[in-house]
């Protein structure tokens, strides 16, 4: 195989292993019917933080595994292949143990680790094999792809959650192919060729990576606002059940499908005020769903708007981190983006917003999307006046070396 089809191959690997990027939203649809019919002696609470457990085991995982790339104890081939193991075995245990409490939480302890270890290596290996450029437009198309498979097993699970509520689990069984193939052209890690070489390499990623993940992280406790509270805010306004959270919950991600393919061109132009514009397209769509919660295509539209903002911000931020990084250290910059921060916030959005709402507003969810809004859109004041302070001074500091 030449180098361009060798580098093709991998491309479209990344691609199709970035279809299983968001397991865990291939269960939330199940969140209100699993909370009311399967474990009805369990507080809602209860339930959305065992569904988003996912999120905070991954950072453990995401951590042991990146600590191991680093001290050559594992492969960054091998832990992709182990991480996505574990994925396909959450949908053996799902077959064989789906009667009991713990079983339910051993899903989801099953899929967090997988997304750990599989999400970052996979990621590490594409900051190593491509260029800038190349990256930019692999994240656009692999965000779209992400969002694209979130879009498919959230239908699926809407559909599988009305025959056995453990349905969601069963789709990871799909992961099984997709484990060969990444066997077969995932290339080994790429090692640094000479002493010199090593010298001159960066080993601690400078400060602004850990903006970025800062970032990601408050986004994703916004974010999970949505998809946490969608079956409970349907159920609420009497207009659909697990199957229309679904369909709800799909099109959450088809807004971050049609947004992943326009995200090189939008990232080229306005740069990292691309933030702003997350926190503004999120506030619009919780505050549809506020102000028309009885109507199901307004809902439909919200959820989409929101969906959108995953392939705004989160791309822009991990490409800015891979300019920071090399391939010394390119397993914890991936750690902590496409692990650490989406992580703490997917575990963390329903223990902060749910608790935090319920508090100040009862149960009522529309409340809890308004709440959101207004917090999304302090964000986007402070993204706007932050990048362009940070705009001029940069504007500033070429015009002083030209003179």
């Amino acid at each position: 195989m030449t180098k361009e089809r060798s580098k093709r191959a991998l491309m479209l690997t990344i691609l199709l292993i970035a279809v299983f990027q968001m397991p865990q939203f291939a269960i939330l649809p199940g969140t209100n019917l699993i909370a009311t019919e399967i474990f009805p002696e369990r507080t809602l609470q209860t339930i959305q933080a065992i569904m988003t457990m996912p999120g905070i085991i991954a950072v453990f995982a995401g951590v042991t595994a990146a600590m191991m790339v680093r001290y050559g104890l594992a492969s960054k081939k091998f832990m992709t292949l182990f991480g996505f193991s574990l994925i396909a075995l959450t949908g053996v245990v799902a077959l064989l143990l789906n009667t009991q409490f713990w079983q339910f939480c051993l899903m989801n302890i099953l899929i967090g680790a997988g997304m750990g270890i599989f999400v970052p290596s996979a990621q590490s290996i594409m900051f190593d094999n491509f260029d800038e450029k190349t990256r930019q437009f692999i994240m656009g198309v692999q965000f779209s792809c992400i969002n694209g498979g979130g879009l498919i097993m959230s239908l699926l699970c809407g559909w599988l959650t009305t025959i056995v509520w453990y349905g969601g689990h069963l789709q990871m069984l799909i992961a099984i192919p997709v484990i060969i193939i990444s066997f077969l052209i995932l290339p080994k890690d790429i090692k640094m060729r000479s002493t010199a070489e090593r010298s001159v390499t960066r080993t601690k990623l400078p400060a602004s990576a850990y903006y970025f993940t800062s970032l990601i992280a408050i986004f994703m406790v916004l974010y999970n606002v949505a998809t946490v509270n969608i079956s409970t805010h349907l159920a609420q306004s009497n207009i659909g059940d697990s199957s229309t959270a679904g369909i709800a919950t799909a099109l959450l991600m088809g807004g971050g499908v049609v947004c992943g393919l326009i995200f090189p061109k939008m990232s080229e132009i306005i740069r990292d005020q691309v933030f702003t514009v997350t926190f503004i397209v999120m506030a619009i769509g919780f505050t549809l769903m506020n102000l028309f919660p009885s109507s199901l295509p307004v809902t439909y539209i919200a959820m989409f708007l929101c969906g959108s903002t995953m392939s705004m911000l989160v791309p822009r931020c991990i490409f800015n981190v891979s300019n920071l990084s090399d391939p010394s250290n390119s397993a914890t910059a991936t750690m902590l983006v496409c692990c650490v921060a989406p992580g703490i916030g997917h575990f963390l959005s329903p223990i902060i917003m749910t608790n935090l709402t319920m508090a100040l507003g009862g149960e009522s969810t529309r409340f809890r999307f308004q709440f959101t809004a207004f917090v999304c859109l302090a964000f986007a004041v402070i993204m706007f006046i932050y990048n362009a302070l940070a705009t001029r001074n940069t504007k500033k500091q070429e015009d002083n070396f030209n003179r």
